[in-house]
């Protein structure tokens, strides 16, 4: 028998005897990412609460009351209250989109690598990574190119002034008008960035998952009949 005709028969003729024992599941993970996901829409949604209320504070300008103290002959306008709130709001949004950002990204790895280990227990191998990958990679640079394009743009413009100047409506009106459309560009920049950088890692995460879980099906076994020595490459693909 030659070596080519003995190996075909091992490949085509040989097959086990008797039913093949029944696989036994390896154990689930225990973390499946969703507490992260779940803090990261949290922290989000407070950053994107941040965000609505300073553009509040800003539509709303300086009509509040006035405040007077008698004892110190000084009166304060409410323009001061609503500065320090809006500065502070300004403050939180950021750090709070921040985390968010951090929290998807990790709840996004695990939970990757948590669907793509229980599919491979029971064999269902769907080919989502790319979807993810191409719509987390979207996602994401279109937040940051909305978020540093609306913040650089904001600086050029004066928060609002130039383009009103421009335009020949240098009003108080025309400048919150301005001033509150980037602001909103810059609160949807943050938040597609946050959905972005989840779903990206959550691709990364599955198909790096998915890789490593079929190279450790895969197993070498000898191969010897009356003519030929060799190794067999053997798995599940």
């Amino acid at each position: 028998m030659s070596p080519a005709l003995a190996l075909f028969v091992s490949l085509t003729l040989v097959r086990p005897v008797g039913p093949a024992p029944a696989r036994e599941l390896p154990p689930a993970m225990p973390l499946s990412g969703l507490g992260l996901l779940v803090s990261a829409g949290v922290s989000g949604g407070l950053g994107l609460a941040a965000h609505v209320w300073r553009i509040g504070i800003l539509r709303r300008g300086c009509n509040g009351p006035q405040h007077v103290f008698p004892e110190l002959q000084i009166t304060v306008t409410g323009c001061v209250d609503e500065s320090l709130r809006y500065l502070g709001f300004s403050t939180v949004a950021p750090l709070l989109n921040f985390a968010a950002i951090g929290l998807a990204a990790g709840g996004g790895t695990v939970r990757g690598r948590f669907t793509a280990w229980n599919r491979t227990r029971h064999d269902r191998r769907e080919k989502i990574a790319p979807a993810y990958l191409g719509g987390g990679a979207g996602l994401l640079a279109l937040g940051l190119a909305m978020y540093v394009g609306s913040r650089v743009a904001l600086w050029r413009d004066r928060f609002g002034a130039e383009t009103c100047r421009r335009e020949g409506q240098l009003t108080v009106d025309c400048v919150r008008d301005r001033w509150s459309a980037w602001l909103v560009l810059t609160a949807a920049g943050q938040s597609l960035t946050v959905a972005g950088a989840g779903l990206l890692a959550y691709g990364v995460s599955y198909a790096r998952a998915v890789r490593v879980s079929r190279l450790s099906e895969l197993r070498i076994e000898p191969s010897v009949t009356p003519r030929f020595i060799g190794l067999s490459l053997a798995g599940r693909f």
